[in-house]
């Protein structure tokens, strides 16, 4: 029994993030991709460099969760180190959640710093609790001084009808954990473990900090919608903060599709293509970029490893680079199957018609989504350090750059592999172990999310593609270029998956053989 009871985590993620993504296709199902597209090119580049410039600053204010967890152990780093795991360790953790990535780097990075296993686990969780004191009392304050309006079909739901009772719960939560704090100065044992309440005053700053960052993300995001909703920034706020509460307990990578599901969900306007438009720039300012920086400051080390500027972090940022290079290739994976999927428009079709025939275009998108897909896969090899697996993600890596730019200059999607690619290249001395990742077991939760990527793509394409669906089931690939080139990625991907599969299951089985014979030779 309990050799199943591990499969029920990941098992239960998959299925709320299908649901999630099935309750945004119906949202958003109303509006076409054209409609959404001229909302995102509505807002205006004053609006977009706000968001960026609040992103720094959010980032910089980040770095209090380590700095308050470390001394809550007791123990000291210089800032430049937890500057470092700050922006790696959130960057990757708002990317991928912090089962996947963000726990994992930060392992790395503090076990490196010769911390031991119980001293992580308790900072981690000393940044769980920052997070959790911060987002309650928030939470409750905003409920009690000015609360949302809920959808009637919510609040028929919750046993709770008026919410700011829900508020003085929530504040009530957030202010004994502070009277504990001032109150409990000896260790507590639960359940056989010993737990140690932070100062008073680090305490206060836990909440302070917290408070403070989800007001700045929140704010990132609220410059990016149009201005004439009309929705104050305290209206915005709350619906912001239960999308992050629940992208934190649904622990899906992202929180994609939940967190963009509760703010079209608790922002109450019927433009809902206008909401929807600022939530992925705000995934491109606040989530892609900052991993683009990790990315940056990995290669810049792996190129000027003996320079003074980045020696004292550097030597510590090898501890981590082959996970980062594996998280950025199946960031990198993700978008350029995104590129591949989402249309091109007719302007740019017909510039580049002029200079490369369409069939090479359709090429380029073929080789792109492939590479792609791969790279979803290929990924876990670097973050078991296996040379193939750094052959093969080079290999696709440059694959996905030509085909995005045979692919109408899909130069997104070409520029974001083109700095994976470097960073990857650059750490090719992390790579050195020879076994491969394909003959050995693959974790559920990296499977999950891989396969994830690709259900969620190909919905993607069946929302932008439905109404000219029938003309690409008919293998006519000359009836237009973006649908009919669409499906035959579709199908390359599906192909691809299967018969590397097969070849995985040959591949097991022989290494299987192999440690038999071995064993019975012994």
């Amino acid at each position: 029994m309990k050799k199943y009871l591990r499969y029920l985590g990941p098992v239960l993620i998959s299925g709320l993030f299908l649901l999630a993504i099935y309750l945004l296709y119906q949202k958003l199902r109303a509006y076409s991709l054209e409609e959404i597209r001229q909302s995102i090119e509505q807002v205006s580049y004053f609006s977009i460099g706000l968001s960026i410039f609040l992103t720094i600053i959010n980032y910089l204010i980040l770095v209090g969760y380590d700095w308050l967890a470390l001394k809550a152990i007791h123990k000291s780093l210089p800032l430049p180190r937890v500057g470092l795991v700050s922006l790696v360790g959130q960057s990757v953790s708002y990317n991928f959640g912090a089962l996947l990535g963000g726990t994992t780097v930060r392992y790395r990075f503090y076990s490196a710093w010769g911390f031991s296993f119980s001293e992580i686990v308790r900072l981690v969780l000393m940044l769980a609790v920052t997070f959790w004191v911060g987002a309650l009392g928030l939470s409750g304050l905003i409920f009690l001084v000015a609360p949302p309006v809920m959808p009637d079909q919510l609040l028929d739901k919750m046993p709770i009808k008026d919410i700011r009772v829900l508020g003085v719960i929530l504040l009530s939560v957030a202010v004994v954990y502070l009277v504990l704090c001032f109150r409990i100065r000896k260790p507590i044992h639960v359940f056989g473990k010993e737990f140690v309440f932070p100062a008073p005053r680090l305490a206060v700053a836990q909440m302070v900090v917290a408070g403070v960052d989800l007001i700045a993300a929140a704010s990132c995001m609220y410059v990016l919608l149009p201005q004439d909703l009309g929705i104050s920034f305290i209206e915005f706020l709350p619906g912001y903060l239960m999308a992050q509460v629940a992208v934190v307990l649904t622990h899906i990578p992202g929180g994609v599709g939940v967190f963009e599901l509760v703010i079209i969900h608790l922002t109450h306007t019927p433009r809902t293509e206008a909401v929807f438009a600022a939530v992925l720039l705000f995934r491109l300012i606040y989530y892609i970029l900052p991993l683009l920086t990790a990315a940056v400051l990995l290669a810049v080390y792996e190129a000027r490893q003996s320079r003074n500027m980045l020696r004292d972090a550097g030597r510590w940022l090898s501890v981590v680079s082959h996970s980062l290079s594996a998280y950025l290739s199946f960031a990198a994976g993700v978008f350029l199957l995104a590129s591949t999927t989402l249309p091109i428009r007719d302007a740019m079709l017909q510039a580049m018609s002029e200079y490369l025939p369409r069939a090479v275009m359709g090429v380029g998108h073929f080789v792109c989504a492939l590479s792609g897909a791969a790279l979803l896969f290929v990924s876990y090899g670097l973050e078991r350090r296996q040379r193939r697996a750094y052959y093969l993600a080079v290999g696709a890596l440059i694959a996905g750059i030509a085909g995005a730019l045979l692919n109408a200059l899909s130069w997104g999607g070409a520029l974001l592999s083109a700095v994976v690619l470097l960073a990857v290249v650059l750490g090719r001395r992390r790579f050195y172990r020879s076994s491969f990742f394909w003959e050995e077991p693959i974790p559920l939760y990296w499977l999950g999310a891989a396969f994830g990527v690709l259900v969620v793509n190909f919905a993607l394409g069946w929302f932008v593609y439905a109404p000219h669906w029938e003309r690409a089931e008919r293998w006519g690939f000359d009836q237009g270029f973006n649908a009919p080139h669409a499906l035959l990625g579709f199908a390359g991907i599906a192909v691809l998956v299967v018969v590397t599969w097969l070849w995985r299951v040959s591949l097991r089985r022989r290494k299987r053989r192999r440690e038999q014979r071995q064993t019975a030779g012994a």
